[in-house]
């Protein structure tokens, strides 16, 4: 595959730059409904190299969890998250963004355990996990997540993942109350309309000033400083 050259982000898209032909594609695609099963979605991203042959940022998919909730599977970007496991990157990486639940990200109030050793990561994370369809819960590919080391530390650390909760940038693009450098934006979340959430939802992002809690991301698209023994919604992310 060859890099996307400045050239190409200047003049256009041009016919040898695989990197440019996806980047023009996803933000023109129109988001639809993907009506295989997940099974035949899995196995389609398994034996692929690019899956924006057939599907875009932004097509979903309903699924049932074994709480019987059933909830949306979006897809938010591709070729997008480091895999834990070698050199390249995850073909797609997923979101539920719509959870059912209210949840605290910490027992105590601070974020001096960063999302290494929060309860949201360490706790909650593992028991929705379980909570997946067998498919997707036997294919989701660990990737490499960067956050804020808390505490009010510049320090940023590397966890490894099967579910994550967002960053403050991967959601907004920019940072305002968290750290640089928690990765980038995700390709669904450029366009403001996606940005706006059913409620407050947590993020990974430890608030910047100091020990006293994590961020949210509010239900229009900003986000806030919020002590971590309080309860928000959450969203998150996976890679297949």
């Amino acid at each position: 595959m060859e890099a996307k050259c400045s050239f190409c982000e200047i003049f256009g898209e041009k016919p040898h730059c695989h990197n440019c032909k996806v980047f023009n594609k996803t933000r023109t695609h129109v988001p639809q409904e993907i009506d295989c099963s997940l099974e035949e979605l899995v196995e389609y991203i398994n034996t692929h190299d690019d899956v924006t042959e057939r599907f875009g940022v932004g097509d979903y998919k309903t699924i049932e969890l074994y709480t019987g909730e059933r909830v949306k599977i979006i897809l938010l970007d591709t070729d997008k998250d480091k895999l834990a496991n070698s050199e390249g990157n995850a073909k797609t990486t997923f979101g539920i963004l719509a959870y059912d639940g209210l949840f605290r990200m910490n027992k105590e109030r601070d974020n001096t355990t960063s999302w290494k050793d929060c309860e949201m990561r360490t706790v909650r994370m593992e028991r929705i996990l379980r909570l997946l369809p067998e498919a997707i819960r036997n294919n989701i590919k660990p990737v490499i997540k960067h956050t804020s080391a808390g505490g009010g530390s510049r320090e940023i650390i590397a966890t490894t993942d099967k579910l994550f909760l967002f960053s403050e940038v991967e959601i907004r693009g920019e940072v305002e109350y968290s750290r640089p450098g928690e990765d980038e934006q995700y390709e669904y979340f450029v366009s403001e309309t996606n940005r706006v959430f059913d409620d407050y939802k947590w993020l990974r992002s430890p608030y910047y000033d100091g020990s006293n809690g994590f961020c949210c991301v509010t239900s229009y698209g900003g986000s806030y400083g919020n002590i971590a023994n309080n309860s928000s919604g959450v969203a998150f992310g996976f890679c297949l």
